[in-house]
């Protein structure tokens, strides 16, 4: 059976961990002032079109991080993570106003001093000390913006005042950056707003949508290939990108902003001249076809239209993993099992790249046979059937949040 996120998985038992790991670090004295939290979230349709302007439907999702803060010592920040054994990381504050990570690896408490060096550069000052315990359910390597969940749940603990949403979402934008991770606005705007959201790219701005599933549920399925923005396909996908854009302004004689800006008579006209390298073209096609599915992707949620946005998920798949060449063997594995099932309405590849998960549109009363078809076709072929939260139902999640104790110091 399917496991439900919500079951098991719940904010409190998210709290109750996180509670537990700082209890055994900073003591029984440690006192929790401030509660933040933060969705992960799944994105519907428009793979990669949020660093080339154009549209995406995304939604957060009913895992989170939590970050629990209380008072410390005086220009520091301790922060402890729970499931991790190195104990506590000090950071002192002033020493990372100007912070951005020396090397390639990236540590979880590489995204707190991130947090701090942007929260602070964006105009908004952190808290003057405080000892930080974090834990979360949001999965880590399967495309659900693990890090971008832990980036705003970080900003809302560490900053004085709550930054305004926009803010909000820069902040934990520039704290990824500086800590080495690539990557546009749109997770962290599906996170900070919850619930489903229609993104421009273009205008890094988001409308709220709030569509009805109907019989429909879906379904997010591990390929057991784990994936990184820092380390996957997605940084040679945007420096491709950006190439394209610079080759076809030379050629139309425009002065396009985005990639998503090209018309469909646009690229018949740069397929025509051959000015274009295949590779590039490709990069291109997804580009313009997604844009024009996501815009009919978004009619038909609104018109509870089901059956076609998941025929659309499933041409969008397609493309990511031609024309786009971000998907991986294993995931495409996953994708045509899942298009084998009863009740599937569509199937994707979801996420940067190079691994990570599938994303299905399934019939709510044929959900029970989703994960032991596939147990049997592919996680006990594949040595996976000990891997925890194979498959999961996704219901859409809360926007984040943060709770203050007003009598505390802001630590």
């Amino acid at each position: 059976m399917t496991k439900d996120l919500a079951a098991g998985d719940s904010c409190e038992s998210v709290e109750r961990s996180a509670e537990a790991a700082g209890r055994a670090v900073f003591g029984d004295a440690w006192t929790v002032t401030r509660r933040s939290r933060a969705s992960g979230r799944i994105e519907l349709i428009g793979n990669h079109l949020d660093y080339n302007g154009g549209p995406v439907l995304a939604a957060a999702i009913d895992r989170r991080t939590m970050v629990l803060g209380g008072p410390g010592t005086p220009g520091t920040v301790e922060i402890v993570f729970a499931g991790q054994s190195t104990g506590s990381e000090s950071i002192e504050i002033d020493a990372t106003a100007d912070w951005r990570n020396p090397v390639g690896s990236i540590v979880p408490a590489d995204y707190a001093r991130g947090v701090i060096a942007a929260s602070l550069d964006h105009g908004f000052p952190v808290t003057d000390g405080g000892r930080l315990a974090v834990s979360g359910n949001v999965p880590f390597g399967l495309g659900v913006s693990s890090s971008a969940a832990l980036c705003v749940a970080l900003t809302l603990a560490l900053t004085r005042e709550r930054p305004d949403d926009r803010s909000l979402v820069l902040i934990a934008q520039d704290a990824e950056h500086r800590a080495g991770t690539p990557c546009g606005t749109m997770d962290q705007s599906a996170s900070v707003a919850g619930g489903v959201i229609l993104y421009e790219g273009a205008t890094s701005t988001s409308q709220a949508l709030r569509p009805d599933l109907g019989s429909y549920t879906f379904v997010l399925a591990d390929s057991g290939v784990d994936r990184s923005l820092a380390s996957s396909v997605y940084p040679q996908r945007v420096r491709e990108a950006a190439e394209t854009l610079e080759r076809v302004n030379v050629l139309l004689k425009t002065n396009h902003r985005h990639l998503a800006q090209v018309s469909v008579p646009a690229f018949e006209a740069v397929e025509r001249s051959g000015a274009l390298s295949p590779t590039l073209l490709s990069r291109l096609a997804h580009v313009v076809s997604e844009a024009a599915r996501v815009a009919m992707a978004t009619n038909s949620l609104r018109a509870g239209d089901w059956p076609e946005f998941g025929r659309l998920m499933t041409e969008s798949g397609r493309s990511s993993a031609g024309d786009y060449d971000v998907s991986h063997p294993r995931v495409e594995e996953l994708v045509a099992l899942l298009h084998r099932q009863p009740g599937i309405a569509g199937a994707r590849m979801m996420g940067g790249g190079g691994g990570g998960s599938a994303l299905a549109l399934v019939r709510t009363d044929l959900l029970d046979g989703i994960a032991p078809a596939l147990d049997a076709d592919y996680y006990g072929p594949h040595g996976l059937l000990g891997r925890p939260d194979r498959v999961l139902t996704c219901r859409f999640g809360p926007a984040a949040d943060i709770e203050s104790d007003p009598s505390s110091d802001g630590g």
